[in-house]
């Protein structure tokens, strides 16, 4: 699962599950930032996996593609020719997803 959050300064983050849960890495995330972090305007999931290669923890909705390119190679390696599409990926609002973030940011 990954879950897509729209802050109100229009940063747009991406989180999955991957050696940890979604909600851990946001609560990483957040203690990270919180000074800096807005509120969350709208928060969407999708039941595509998140990127398990390489251990990333999140990342920017303008670097998500860019990241599905390399999934699955190594360092040196040359993009993947068939990289999973962060457009075709169908994400939708999630009240459960909202609430979680909502009780970490508080």
């Amino acid at each position: 699962m990954i879950v897509r959050i729209t802050f109100s300064n229009n940063l747009v983050m991406l989180f999955g599950n991957s050696y940890k849960t979604w909600e851990e890495q946001f609560k990483d995330y957040y203690l990270l930032f919180k000074d800096e972090l807005p509120k969350p305007e709208n928060v969407e999931v999708t039941w595509s996996k998140w990127i398990s290669f390489g251990g990333l923890k999140w990342c920017s909705h303008e670097n998500f593609q860019s990241q599905l390119n390399r999934e699955g190679v190594q360092g040196d390696e040359p993009d993947n020719p068939n990289p999973r599409s962060y457009a075709e990926m169908n994400f939708f609002e999630n009240v459960q997803a909202k609430q979680k973030i909502q009780e970490i940011m508080s």
